[in-house]
């Protein structure tokens, strides 16, 4: 009898202990805006059960399109999420207090593809294309890369929102649009109804906060451990991306939704080529964003870059040796 009833004080404690250490993890909503290779290292890191070894449960959120992320945030449904880096410049100079602490890409990560029959970004003139919406980086793009061509948007070459990148691939495919920026796994799609790659805007030389991790700037600052840890574990899910393809490639299957080799493998090789390892925010491409903000909103204009991103985890975990350590 009292073997029995040390056994049972001993399940209680293990049961006890267990019920502290679940309610010491901190709960994370962690928003992600697309079906996009982009986010394969937060895929990573979840698949890789990554974040538990920083005491965050974590749960990864789809809602698409930057513009509804943010409102998801200022709502309050979601604190701290990946999404275009221009949503939150543009949000904070409404009155928000949205701020950068990491990027995903800091690159256009986009393939503008097109129909068979348009051969340069000139022949655009006259025609249709398609972003996801507009203020995305679909759209910062297209805009872009129209205006580095002599081409007017709006006036030389229509824009139409398609709503996601899937979307534009059908739009193309019923000659609704004759061009739009890709990312992976869409360009397969588009790949698939005879599209090619006009320009590779990896290899464009520009800076643009493609997507990047915010919160709003009060949650930051009352949460500061908590964003750290979760940059570590994110950072973490970066390198297994790199050197775990089979975990990778469960990750990729899981959150793409589709086990087609062809789709997996450009969903891992566009990843590879685009996902920073060091995720490091840049003033160059926050400052293309106002550039192009302040044709529609004069607050841009007197702007400073500085203003919509704080590296200071990022930099702390570098000069720790962490950044090395996980990658020498």
């Amino acid at each position: 009898m009292k073997r029995f009833g040390l056994h049972l004080m001993v399940g209680l404690l293990a049961l006890l202990l267990a019920a502290a250490e679940a309610r010491a993890k901190d709960q994370l909503a962690i928003g992600y805006t697309a079906v996009s290779g982009i986010f394969a290292g937060l895929w990573v890191a979840q698949e890789a059960r990554l974040f538990e070894k920083y005491d965050i449960d974590s749960d990864p959120v789809l809602i698409p399109t930057a513009s509804r992320m943010v409102q998801s945030m200022l709502g309050g449904d979601v604190a701290f999420s990946g999404a275009g880096g221009n949503a939150a410049v543009e949000a904070t100079l409404a009155g928000g207090d949205f701020v950068m602490v990491g990027s995903l890409a800091k690159v256009p990560a986009f393939y503008i593809m097109a129909l068979p029959e348009i051969k340069t970004i000139e022949d655009l003139r006259g025609k249709a294309v398609g972003v996801t919406r507009f203020g995305s980086s679909t759209d910062f793009t297209i805009r872009y890369v129209l205006k580095k061509h002599g081409l007017e948007p709006g006036r030389d070459v229509a824009i139409i929102q398609m709503g996601d990148l899937i979307a534009a691939a059908v739009g193309m495919k019923n000659r609704a649009i004759v061009a739009a920026p890709f990312s992976s796994p869409a360009n397969v799609r588009a790949q698939e109804i005879g599209a090619k790659v006009l320009l590779n805007m990896g290899t464009a030389g520009i800076y643009f906060p493609h997507d990047a991790w915010m919160a709003r700037r009060s949650y930051v600052n009352t949460h500061e451990d908590l964003v750290r840890r979760f940059l570590k574990a994110y950072s973490e899910g970066v390198r297994r991306l790199h050197t775990d393809k089979e975990i990778s490639r469960r990750a990729i299957i899981r959150y793409v939704r589709a086990s087609e080799p062809k789709i997996v493998e450009a969903v891992y090789q566009y990843a590879l080529d685009y996902v920073d390892k060091v995720p490091y925010n840049t003033r160059e491409g926050i400052q293309e964003v106002l550039n192009q903000v302040a044709e529609r909103n004069p607050k841009a204009k007197e702007a400073r870059p500085e203003a919509f991103y704080d590296d200071r985890f990022v930099k702390e975990l570098d000069n720790q040796g962490f950044y090395k350590q996980l990658w020498k």
